[in-house]
């Protein structure tokens, strides 16, 4: 959930990646057709091969321990710089997986055990933090879809029942699109919890200073019901649209809609929606204890209660993959929905970022880190994603060397 320094990190290492391969800096720039979900492309693959990864990891070739290339000589040039830093670079520690649509290029596991004393491979269930923002935004447009919500409504449409609370008439107005958006002016509840809960209250989250595991379940275990109403009790920071400010708190409410207008569980809609249709047999959704990857002694697990919506996902890369190639196959939502997703407003759309060429989203949580992203290379999507317990510069460091791919 904890994503304003990596979010940060990104750009910067993102920015050294294009600075070496002779692309622009890290700027707005038009999406490429085939990333936004337009298909323009010649063929359109079938779902059932897009989703076939664990077939297409079996034909890769071993070079090191959970470390497997593909030895198609199309891959030759970008797997000579990059197999020397998986081998050799001791804080690259988790899951990795370099992909297109056509084959599995990288699939790794390096210098990390699970819980079990087992090495990780790219089956190996980690937290993912806030790339779960991009599967409760596919679960809004969903939605939309079917004519439940539209991207116009209001807060005030889904909630009367707090318009006795102090600040609804500055709330109410927000919309669906403000929240997906991130432009409503609603303080983050994970980051910034004295805005959001008030003094007295946050202060016991926050009021030493320091976060702790048994003072941040016991607090959630109490207010995290209470997210949505709390929305309405505090003043917003500026009028909703005026400008973009990463806050957690918008995807909450998000998730909190879907449970309004689906008939089920945020956790059952998820699994419905994206899940299933993508094969993801290893994700879940509000779940506890099925983590694998195994965290650092002075960290802890994230609870899902308060993550529900921004990050209560668990995942694999094998699973990720699936995902990203399904959603940007145009198999999960229709193209209008996708035009919307990839609708970049301050380089942020409905649960991804954009930088340069990159569409992406990380996700951090205090045992984790992840990137999920895809670059398109002359209609050609790659994807690149890692689950790692290290910080987001270690996760960060796998990107640098893959500026030979970014090339155009």
């Amino acid at each position: 959930m904890k994503t304003v320094h990596i979010r940060k990190t990104i750009c910067t290492l993102l920015a050294c990646i294009m600075m070496a391969s002779c692309l622009p800096s890290c700027t707005a720039t038009p999406v490429p057709e085939t990333v936004t979900g337009t298909t323009q492309e010649t063929t359109r693959k079938d779902l059932k091969e897009l989703l076939n990864v664990e077939e297409q990891i079996k034909k890769l070739s071993n070079v090191q321990g959970n470390i497997w290339i593909n030895e198609d000589e199309q891959y030759k040039d970008l797997l000579g710089r990059l197999v020397s830093q998986l081998k050799d670079n001791d804080s690259l520690r988790g899951s990795l997986i370099i992909a297109t649509d056509d084959d599995v290029i990288v699939a790794a596991g390096m210098r990390l055990k699970d819980k079990d004393g087992s090495e990780v491979t790219p089956y190996t269930t980690y937290e993912i933090g806030s790339v779960t923002k991009s599967m409760t935004a596919v679960c809004i447009m969903k939605l939309v879809e079917e004519g439940k919500i539209k991207l116009d409504d209001t807060l005030g449409d889904f909630f009367p029942e707090y318009s006795s609370c102090p600040f609804y008439g500055e709330v109410s107005g927000i919309t669906v699109r403000n929240l997906l958006r991130m432009r409503t002016g609603i303080s983050d509840f994970v980051n910034d919890p004295l805005n959001f809960w008030g003094d007295e209250t946050g202060a016991e989250l926050y009021g030493t200073g320091i976060y702790t595991e048994e003072a941040y379940k016991s607090f959630f275990d109490k207010y995290s019901d209470k997210i949505v109403q709390q929305a309405f009790c505090t003043k917003p920071s500026y009028e909703q649209d005026k400008k973009y400010d990463y806050s957690n708190t918008n995807y909450s409410i998000l998730a909190a809609i879907i449970e309004k207008k689906c008939g089920m569980s945020y956790a059952e809609f998820m699994e419905e929606t994206v899940f299933k249709p993508c094969g993801m047999t290893d994700t879940t959704s509000m779940k506890e204890g099925n983590v694998q990857a195994s965290i650092k002694k002075d960290v802890w697990y994230d609870p899902v209660k308060p993550a529900k919506g921004c990050g209560d996902v668990h995942s694999t890369a094998v699973d990720l993959l699936k995902y990203q190639r399904a959603l940007f196959g145009g198999y999960l939502l229709n193209e209008e929905s996708m035009k919307e997703v990839l609708n970049f407003v301050d380089d942020y759309g409905f649960g991804w970022q954009q930088m340069g060429p990159w569409t992406l989203h990380g996700g951090t949580t205090p045992g984790f880190s992840t990137f999920n992203g895809v670059l398109d290379k002359k209609g050609k999507k790659i994807y690149v994603i890692m689950c790692a317990n290290q910080g987001e510069e270690y996760v960060l460091q796998l990107i640098v060397p893959l500026s030979g791919i970014t090339k155009q």
